[in-house]
């Protein structure tokens, strides 16, 4: 079981909309939401102080005001080696211009790509590819479909 999921995303029916589908899928156990990157990094820069369980998959919305998953991730990548070898980051968002997948593929931290909505279909490909040991297979296409217009 994936044991927490961070979901940053400033929407409020997207993020319930995602946290609806990922509460329904039977391997996320915590689910906890974020309106934007700032509240999202301070929640991970206390980890280690509060004894805050990491998390172990984060799904990120690119296009945010007052600070954008790419600011996020400028930052993110700054944080502590620890945290990142253990989190996959995904980024999940409504672009689907190709220079934002490629340019996504070259910053630390970043473990794929994928196009919202979010779906029970979707999460599987990231279980399958990032947690094989919870699903008892590892399909080595799903990498690939990670950083497609899926």
């Amino acid at each position: 079981m994936v044991e927490t999921v961070l979901l940053i995303d400033d929407d409020k029916a997207t993020r319930y909309i995602h946290k609806t589908i990922i509460a329904k899928h039977n391997k996320f156990k915590n689910i906890l939401t974020f309106p934007g990157g700032k509240i999202a990094l301070q929640y991970l820069r206390s980890i280690n102080v509060n004894f805050i369980q990491k998390p172990q998959l984060i799904l990120l919305d690119l296009n945010m005001p007052s600070m954008n998953g790419w600011e996020f991730l400028e930052e993110y990548k700054l944080l502590d080696d620890n945290l990142i070898q253990h989190t996959k980051l995904i980024i999940l968002t409504s672009s689907i211009d190709p220079s934002d997948i490629e340019r996504s593929k070259n910053i630390r931290g970043v473990n794929g790509y994928i196009n919202k909505p979010l779906t029970q279909q979707k999460l599987d490909t990231i279980l399958e590819t990032y947690f094989y040991f919870l699903t008892k297979k590892h399909n080595n296409l799903a990498l690939k479909s990670l950083w497609n217009n899926n």
